[in-house]
């Protein structure tokens, strides 16, 4: 069994005994807790991965912002910057997005044709294509590159494996997660990934500009 498929057998344990776990989670809310606070919000270590295998390997059907299919395959050819966010998330989602504009800003205009922006949410009840595709026009995301994502609670949770992010849904509905971009070369290999917010964002370009010309 390769690295992907052991990766994904682990995912599938860990969907399955999170979502035991989450059956039991509203117990835990604390009385005074409320839907809107953010203060407990925890950013997870990135996991380790494998550089050898294709991201493509997933083979899971998304439901895109402009409510159509996509497998991650049919990006194949291009490099990809991609990141996994949550809708309703306002304090370090909308940090992420910004990171990947200031990346995808560095580049070329030659080379900004060739890549595709790709945000995959964690939140699969309520990141509807719909709700997505008001995401996209409330950050002003609505040109081609953007793609926004969301899929299966068991695809989600393969996908994290893979890309190494890290994430748990808290009692309130949100989510404690990794704070990470990935960049995966034309053949869906992750080369590079940036942990953290607010990280510089000048050697990751120049490893986007050299891939889209690899």
């Amino acid at each position: 069994m390769n690295k992907l498929l052991k990766l994904t057998a682990l995912a599938s344990l860990i969907f399955a005994a999170q979502s035991l776990a989450q059956d039991h989670s509203h117990h835990d809310m604390h009385k005074n807790q409320t839907a809107n606070d953010h203060s407990n919000h925890t950013a997870m270590n990135a996991a380790e991965v494998s550089h050898s295998e294709s991201v493509y390997q997933v083979d899971a059907t998304w439901s895109t912002h402009k409510n159509s299919e996509l497998k991650l395959s049919e990006l194949e050819g291009q490099p990809v910057i991609l990141s996994m966010i949550y809708g309703s998330c306002t304090t370090a989602c909308p940090v992420l997005v910004h990171d990947v504009k200031r990346l995808y800003s560095k580049l070329d205009e030659d080379t900004k044709q060739q890549v595709k922006l790709v945000m995959v949410s964690f939140d699969t009840a309520r990141d509807t294509p719909e709700a997505l595709a008001d995401y996209v026009k409330q950050y002003k995301l609505n040109n081609d590159s953007w793609l926004f994502l969301n899929g299966s609670e068991q695809d989600i949770r393969t996908l994290a494996t893979v890309l190494g992010v890290r994430y748990r849904q808290r009692p309130d509905g949100d989510f404690d997660h990794s704070n990470l971009i990935t960049i995966l070369d034309k053949q869906g290999l992750i080369v590079e990934r940036i942990e953290g917010l607010s990280q510089p964002m000048g050697k990751p370009a120049k490893v986007v500009a050299k891939l889209v010309n690899d």
